[in-house]
């Protein structure tokens, strides 16, 4: 015990930002970092937004919020940060503005990850998120990108820099243990968030395609989100809606992935892309948009690749491409998944979490 209370007090403790403290996407991470580092580093989560902590249960001695008023939320951290400016701050999901508040506050080890590639919607925003990261600049800052991809968006974007690379990292043993070489294509899917930019209403004009041929083909839709009533209403008026069915979010999505034949995932834009890994780690072809960093994942665009979401008719050429050859299709995706194993190993990214933490 003596040994481990010396061994907390050496290390700098790590302060996790986000915007609000729920799970999913990188803020789920942070549930990993903190149960990697039990016993040997003291970990704090705040929330800008009050949410409660649902990241690690454990944390709830160590986890402090802020406010939906804008005017209390931002002071708040700032005091915060000034309390705590010689730990580590890891910046999961807070932007430029709260990140240049804990810099003003004195914080010595920022560590911003980058995990997006949208940096605004308006003209508006960019004129004031451009102005805090030109003042972000003259501060030192670590900054980890999830990707190649993401790290030269914000490159282009934000900063004139380029950030180490980390890439997601994934329970790859329990979408593994799924493998397997799929003989024939029974079951299409998607999984992931009914959003606009997902493009999932491409996925059903690719199936009804498909289903008006092959009267034993289903389509499987995993996921929940903002457009989820418009695609539901989309799926209801198709000719083979009786072929189509929803399942809203799941938990078990290793053994949802196992039981599919074929995933197609048509997003406009993403940092990284965990539902193609994890996908593919279960051998299951895995078709996606012309995003980079989807070939970053399974690196053979020739296979995997449909193109850009903007060209339908492309996409639907290069789909039919791919299933007309269904059984080399499914080869290529079995070899893929231990490329994927072998790159997206959590405990690979959690060794380079704590070599960034040891450097700062």
């Amino acid at each position: 015990m003596h040994r481990q209370v010396k061994t907390l007090q050496a290390e700098k403790p790590i302060h996790y930002v986000v915007w609000e403290a729920l799970p999913g996407g990188m803020e789920s991470y942070i549930t990993y970092y903190t149960e990697h580092l039990e016993g040997r580093r003291l970990t704090y989560i705040y929330s800008l937004r009050p949410t409660g902590n649902h990241l690690n249960p454990q944390l709830n001695g160590r986890f402090a919020e802020g406010s939906r008023n804008n005017w209390k939320c931002y002071p708040s951290f700032f005091l915060y940060a000034r309390r705590y400016r010689k730990h580590v701050f890891h910046f999961i999901n807070s932007g430029p503005i709260v990140l240049l508040l804990a810099l003003i506050a004195g914080v010595r080890s920022p560590i911003y990850h980058i995990h997006g590639t949208k940096y605004w919607k308006t003209w508006k925003d960019r004129l004031y998120l451009k102005a805090a990261w030109y003042l972000v600049r003259l501060f030192r800052v670590c900054y980890v990108a999830n990707s190649q991809h993401c790290a030269a968006i914000f490159e282009r974007d934000a900063l004139p820099l380029k950030p180490r690379v980390v890439y997601n990292g994934l329970p790859v043993q329990r979408f593994f243990a799924h493998r397997r070489k799929r003989s024939q294509l029974l079951r299409m899917a998607y999984v992931g968030r009914l959003d606009p930019d997902k493009n999932v209403h491409l996925v059903i004009r690719l199936f009804e395609e498909l289903a008006a041929h092959r009267s034993e083909v289903e389509l499987h839709i995993a996921g929940s989100g903002a457009l989820e009533e418009e695609i539901r209403r989309q799926a209801g008026q198709s000719p083979f809606a009786h072929r189509i069915f929803f399942y809203g979010w799941i938990q078990d999505v290793a053994r949802f992935y196992a039981q599919a034949d074929l995933f197609v995932f048509l997003s406009a834009h993403e940092s990284f892309g965990n539902v193609v890994a994890e996908g593919l780690l279960t051998g299951l072809p895995v078709l996606t948009s012309a995003v980079p960093v989807f070939e970053e994942i399974h690196g053979d665009s020739a296979t995997f690749c449909l193109g850009d979401p903007n060209d339908y008719q492309q996409i639907s050429r290069r789909f039919w491409a791919a299933i007309e050859d269904f059984p080399t299709l499914a080869q290529k995706a079995y070899e893929t998944a231990e490329r994927v194993r072998q790159l997206f190993d959590l405990e690979i990214h959690l060794k380079c979490i704590e070599e960034v933490y040891a450097s700062n």
